[in-house]
């Protein structure tokens, strides 16, 4: 369906704001005009909005989420990571079935689609369940591939990885996977040899877990002669094409250096690692050297709110605090994180911002509440005084899937039933 959006203060990520009011015309799953006035054959047959000096932008791309753990929402709170895993999270996880990941999903969807997120990189469980879920509700996705054999069966595990890799590699235009490991610490060697060996084969980059507590920082160090997760992945190859790495904060600068030397984005979690006491990541360091930083929620368990407006504010004031420099992020970068820069740690290609032949992931930001008022510095307000739930409208190729509290193609009320029942059996 082609869709014209008028009367808009166009937002591209990386280009100079400008107040002037601008159309955009969708169609075909992307866009195909922008600028001042759409050429009456571009608008003609489509459904025009007129967005009455509302803010257009791209969708948010969440670089590293758990989204069926929704279902955890509020559970293992004021526990350390490893305590949170071992004695909350993995128990409940253990008796997990595909229909409550699909369940669980669906809700993170109804989170993301209302908050604004359009994209998003999802670690987890059961990926035909997944597939179902974000097929139904029309998001893009990079399913990312978490591997792992704290049991020992690695055959079972590298086999799954085959089987995944050959389904889901570019399953939809909306649909595709990355390769990877869930982390240093419940793989062993010989799997994420094997990750790295296949990754090479197919020239494809690889997703983990990577550095984020002080403990798992020092354990591995314990097993791996003195190697830091960073310095023993680069052993194995793990990065040979490139990838990304979620979390990262317990990084040196040798660390970040090899980051950068082997192509690796980050994709940074403050909410998550703040909860979890797990640290604030040097982010200034790593902008510094020039690397990749995009932006993830993580799971809603350690979160608890799949919203990346609150990860934007974050990311600049935590650096700003720490760094003792008001300049240390910028809410320029911030929002490159949130968008163009997620959006490259997910290998999407053209998603990310406002141009013509770009991927028609759009969303139209209400600036007509208190907190917005008076209009000063547009870009810097959206970083510093947005909330989520300002959002009004959200597009994902093309396609209009949120508008005005209303989902056309999900029902939020059956999907709250489905969860509730699910976390009521795991639960008991």
């Amino acid at each position: 369906m082609k869709v014209h959006l008028k009367n808009a203060r166009i937002l591209n990520p990386g280009q100079e704001f400008s107040e002037s009011l601008g159309e955009v015309v969708t169609e075909g799953g992307v866009i195909r005009y922008v600028g001042p006035a759409a050429p009456r054959e571009l608008t003609a047959g489509g459904r025009t909005l007129d967005l009455q000096g509302n803010l257009l932008m791209p969708g948010l791309v969440n670089a590293h989420a758990h989204s069926a753990m929704t279902l955890f929402r509020g559970l293992g709170g004021d526990l350390p990571l490893e305590r949170w895993l071992y004695d909350r999270i993995f128990p409940l996880e253990d008796k997990l079935t595909p229909e409550d990941v699909y369940a669980g999903t669906l809700l993170a969807c109804l989170e993301y689609l209302s908050s604004g997120i359009t994209s998003v990189g999802d670690m987890y469980f059961f990926p035909e369940a997944l597939f179902q879920a974000y097929d139904e509700a029309g998001l893009r996705v990079k399913y990312v591939m978490a591997c792992s054999d704290p049991d020992g069966d690695t055959d079972r595990e590298f086999r799954n990885l085959e089987e995944r890799y050959a389904a889901f590699k570019d399953k939809t235009p909306l649909f595709s996977c990355l390769l990877g490991a869930h982390a240093e610490y419940t793989c062993s060697e010989a799997l994420l040899t094997g990750i790295a060996d296949f990754a090479v084969l197919h020239r494809e980059p690889t997703y983990i877990h990577l550095s984020e507590t002080l403990k798992e920082v020092g354990d591995c160090t314990v097993r791996h002669s003195g190697l830091t997760p960073p310095q023993y992945l680069h052993k194995l190859g793990f990065f040979e094409h490139g990838g990304t790495a979620a979390h990262v904060v317990h990084a040196d600068k040798d660390d970040l250096d090899l980051l950068k030397q082997c192509g690796v984005n980050v994709a940074h979690n403050p909410s998550s690692n703040l909860k979890l006491g797990s640290g604030i990541a040097p982010v200034y360091a790593m902008l510094d050297r020039g690397l990749c930083v995009a932006l993830g929620t993580d799971g809603a368990a350690s979160n608890d709110r799949l919203d990346l407006f609150r990860e934007m504010y974050l990311m600049a004031v935590l650096q700003k605090g720490a760094m003792y420099d008001a300049g240390a992020v910028t809410a320029e970068e911030a929002v490159r994180a949130a968008t163009v820069q997620g959006a490259r740690a997910l290998y999407l290609e053209k998603v990310g911002k406002v141009e013509e032949g770009w991927a028609a992931d759009l969303i139209v930001v209400d600036l007509d509440r208190p907190h917005w008022k008076p209009l000063n510095d547009l870009p810097a307000e959206l970083v510093y005084a947005a909330k989520s739930s300002d959002v009004i409208l959200t597009m994902v190729g093309g396609e209009i899937l949120y508008e005005n509290g209303a989902f056309p193609r999900l029902d939020p009320q059956k999907i709250f039933d489905r969860c509730q029942k699910s976390i009521n059996r795991l639960r008991g």
